[in-house]
């Protein structure tokens, strides 16, 4: 395709991804219901709920009652142990719009983050090194990758995180890299600051960020003073501007994240490896398709079946791209960081509590992407029509999941 051609059809593609959006934004049922081959998100009068507190109350909610309990989805009171900034951008939609048209508003506040989310990825997706074709086939994959669409339609805080978690990666791979884009002086430092303590305020899963942010320091050629001074501008203020959220979580809950108020009490027997290989698998089922009401038939199981083999295909294809790029320049390298501590707190989470959602790997949405997206590329410069193959490759990878609808 010439340059002319690929723009109109990334546009395209584009465009049908937002139409996409907006309809699930508008269409999807309200909680766990199904309706037109759509399944809506079980917690999601939870998190409505919550705006819904603070607007009536004017005041934050404490939880009483874990998500495990009988009844917790009918009761829809198991989200208030989350960090507030999404929910009290949402509570003046609501007050002022009412509930029907404020569920809506705040649908449409995730959709906005989805949106914006993309025009970082490409950002970023530069300064990993890719070329045009590659950055627009890597924004056209997470403009249509399922999990993404269905979890920015919806009222929840994951379309919030997920844009501050890419404005995090964006910021701390422009501190790293060796252009003349590199940020100069400790107005960076408070800029990323700042990303961190509204992120942090926004999902506490976000915390996989600090020892990543401590690595970029550690790889800065600065001096030892320089580097320390801005690592400790960057964690002191996010913790100035989040820690009074996780004081008072210390108070009310007995710990910072109070994660076993949202999940309740531990589960036993969670280290098996027939335990953590149905794990892997759901984390692979659901990362690809997040609706779970599609029936077990011959045909899905075989879907699920294709899902696991590109994961194993694309995650060797991956490890064989980054050897040859040894040494690592310092922007692969901190999003190599990232995804390996979102994929540790995954196990960890796991192996608590037994949760995992493929959702719960997007922090690291722009290290998943490079990752997929730059083999493809490598594979397909220098053959006929390569670009365009490539191109059209991601696009289908990304959409493939959509097929499971056929059979709800």
């Amino acid at each position: 395709m010439t340059p002319r051609v690929a723009a109109v059809v990334h546009a395209g593609v584009l465009a049908a991804a937002i139409v996409l959006r907006v309809c699930f934004t508008l269409m999807l049922p309200f909680g766990p219901t199904v309706a037109g081959r759509l399944e809506g998100l079980n917690d999601e009068p939870a998190h409505f709920n919550y705006v819904r507190y603070l607007v009536q109350h004017r005041a934050l909610p404490v939880q009483t009652r874990h998500v495990a309990e009988p009844g917790a989805f009918e009761r829809a009171d198991f989200e208030y142990y989350q960090p507030p900034l999404y929910y009290l951008l949402c509570a003046p939609l609501v007050a002022f719009a009412g509930d029907h048209a404020g569920l809506t508003l705040c649908r449409a506040l995730s959709l906005v983050c989805a949106l914006l989310s993309l025009v970082v990825l490409s950002r970023m997706l530069a300064l990993l090194g890719l070329g045009a074709s590659a950055r627009r086939a890597g924004v056209a994959f997470a403009a249509l990758l399922p999990v993404h669409v269905y979890f920015t339609s919806v009222v929840s805080n994951d379309g919030l995180s997920w844009l501050i978690a890419l404005l995090i990666t964006h910021e701390l791979m422009r501190r790293v890299s060796v252009g003349a884009d590199r940020p100069k002086g400790h107005v960076a430092d408070v800029r990323l600051g700042v990303l961190l303590g509204l992120g942090m305020l926004t999902k506490s899963a976000l915390a996989v960020f600090y020892p990543v942010v401590l690595l970029a320091y550690a790889v800065l050629r600065l001096d030892r003073r320089r580097a320390l001074a801005g690592a400790a501008i960057a964690l002191g203020l996010s913790l100035v501007i989040a820690g009074p959220w996780y004081a008072r979580n210390v108070m009310v809950y007995g710990s910072p994240f109070a994660l076993q108020v949202g999940f309740g009490p531990p589960e036993p027997g969670r280290w098996s490896l027939l335990a953590q290989a149905h794990a892997a698998a759901i984390t692979i089922q659901t990362f690809w398709s997040p609706m779970e009401h599609v029936p077990t038939t011959s045909v899905v199981i075989a879907l699920r079946m294709l899902g696991i083999a590109l994961v194993a295909l694309h995650a060797t294809a991956a490890l064989g791209g980054l050897a040859r790029r040894l040494p690592l320049d310092r922007p692969t390298l901190v999003a190599g960081a990232l995804l390996a501590v979102v994929v540790a707190g995954h196990v960890a989470l796991n192996l608590t509590w037994g949760e995992s959602e493929g959702r719960f790997l997007l922090p690291a949405l722009a290290p998943i992407v490079f990752l997929v997206v730059a083999p493809v590329f490598a594979w397909a410069a220098g053959r006929k029509h390569g670009e365009a193959i490539a191109y059209t490759y991601c696009v289908l990878l990304a959409a493939h999941p959509y097929m499971f609808l056929a059979f709800a």
